[in-house]
């Protein structure tokens, strides 16, 4: 079993060593869902418009195969401040672009539609990219709304 401990929190006791070498695109999928559609990564449909503030609920879903923590990362688009986890308020509300969602862990984000264009998210890990785990989405001008 893999053990190691950090001041920062994100290493933990886990069978990750070995989980990663049974893991390849066959047999593993990461991805993210949009709850209110059942779209996945790259099916997933936004169109915000610039001005546009919404709330995104990040969940980390606890009980998977094989569980671990997804940096969460929106380009461009925009920044986002951390509103709270496990529904504990989140007491450093500084503009991000990236959010460590921990295994099991729920985050709900800000996020503050700034520039218009076609913009990406995902997690930042490189072989979740791989496997899908990002999608595109839209932010429009204000005009014509």
């Amino acid at each position: 079993m893999h053990q190691a401990e950090t001041d920062d929190g994100i290493e933990w006791d886990d069978t990750m060593p070995e989980m990663n070498v049974m893991s390849n695109l066959s047999n593993m999928v990461w991805k993210v869902v949009d709850t209110a559609t059942g779209a996945a990564n790259h099916e997933i449909n936004w169109t915000l418009h610039v001005g546009d503030r919404v709330k995104i609920r990040l969940e980390n879903s606890a009980g998977s195969n094989h569980q671990m923590h997804h940096p969460f990362h929106i380009h461009g688009a925009g920044r986002f401040l951390i509103f709270d986890r496990a529904g504990v308020p989140e007491p450093n509300l500084v503009w991000n672009d990236t959010v460590l969602v921990r295994a099991g862990e729920i985050v709900h984000i800000l996020f503050d539609a700034t520039n218009p264009g076609r913009w990406m998210a995902h997690c930042h890990i490189a072989e979740h990219i791989e496997s899908g785990m990002m999608f595109s989405f839209d932010v429009l001008e204000t005009a014509g709304r």
